[in-house]
């Protein structure tokens, strides 16, 4: 097998401090990631030995319960507690091979509804089938049903609107499908090729850039500022937010490499909001795994221009 080469960021000089601040985190979690991920360097047995004993990981899984979910009240709720906790796991370096996250989307299998949809809103469907991809699950029999469910539920603008989110305004019957939704249903359709090349998906991606930083008209994140935002957690509000991170991402998986003016944009954006310490976040300290998945993106960005 082919040695695979760390990747180099060097067409963002100024995203030099957050890297060297990552590679030297203390974080195990962060290091792990780091390594593993944005630089693929070798992992040391010793790192991987830590990130057993690791608290974070510990507690949540302390958390849940036999059937493989966690509590958080009863019915409908249940089922996104335990997809946000299966994407916290995955920032702390859980991967499906660990038998309670095995447990978990044996859960999560079972919640899915016959149209192959999940409980609550549109978007956390979407969000589900993101993080079923995140773990290499994009194939099971859980994801094709819910990729089919999307594929069904687009409306002709080639966008998604969830019925329950529907324009409370007069003005807005007639407006586009909810950004926010369509967001993260394209975030979770570009994970694969395939959907990568689709027509509709690249409408959908059209339909965002011209929504972006504009008042949304449904009841999803109405408030332009909602779009600046990067708040990064695992709560039902937190995790839909970052939209600009997530979208430069989805912009790179098409091929937009970093001089199209949309990727500039949305580069200059993350350039102008980087903290003095290297780091991405609501706050002065940032976060890192926001920053993380920051870098992810700017990878993909530009290995879109480097095969221009």
């Amino acid at each position: 097998m082919k040695k695979r080469q760390p990747i180099s960021l060097g067409r963002y000089p100024w995203i030099a401090d957050t890297i060297y601040q990552l590679a030297t985190n203390s974080n195990p979690a962060v290091t792990l990631q780091f390594r593993e991920e944005i630089l693929a360097e070798r992992i040391k047995a010793e790192l991987r030995e830590e990130m057993e004993a690791y608290s974070a990981r510990k507690q949540i899984f302390s958390e849940q319960r036999a059937d493989g979910s966690w509590p958080n009240g009863d019915g409908d709720e249940t089922f996104f507690e335990v997809v946000r906790r299966l994407f916290a796991l995955h920032d702390l370096g859980v991967r499906k091979t660990n038998e309670q996250v095995a447990k978990a989307f044996a859960w999560l299998s079972k919640a899915q509804k016959r149209d192959g949809s999940f409980p609550l809103n549109l978007h956390h469907t979407a969000y589900t089938l993101w993080v079923l991809a995140m773990y290499g699950l994009g194939r099971s029999p859980t994801a094709k049903k819910i990729v089919k469910y999307l594929e069904k539920t687009r409306r002709k603008d080639s966008g998604w609107l969830d019925p329950q989110l529907e324009p409370r305004l007069a003005e807005d019957k007639d407006s586009t499908s909810c950004p926010w939704t369509t967001l993260h249903v394209v975030l979770a359709l570009t994970e694969y090729p395939e959907q990568r090349r689709n027509m509709e998906v690249r409408k959908a991606t059209v339909l965002l850039l011209d929504r972006m930083f504009k008042r949304s008209h449904s009841t999803f994140f109405e408030h332009p500022d909602h779009w600046r935002e990067l708040d990064y957690g695992y709560d039902g509000t937190a995790c839909f937010k970052w939209a600009v991170p997530k979208m430069v991402l989805v912009l790179g998986r098409l091929g937009c490499g970093p001089e199209t003016k949309e990727v500039a944009d949305l580069l200059d954006f993350l350039r102008k909001t980087l903290r003095p310490n290297g780091r991405w976040g609501a706050n002065l300290e940032g976060n890192d795994f926001l920053t993380l998945r920051i870098l992810r993106a700017l990878m993909a960005v530009q290995e879109a221009g480097n095969s221009a």
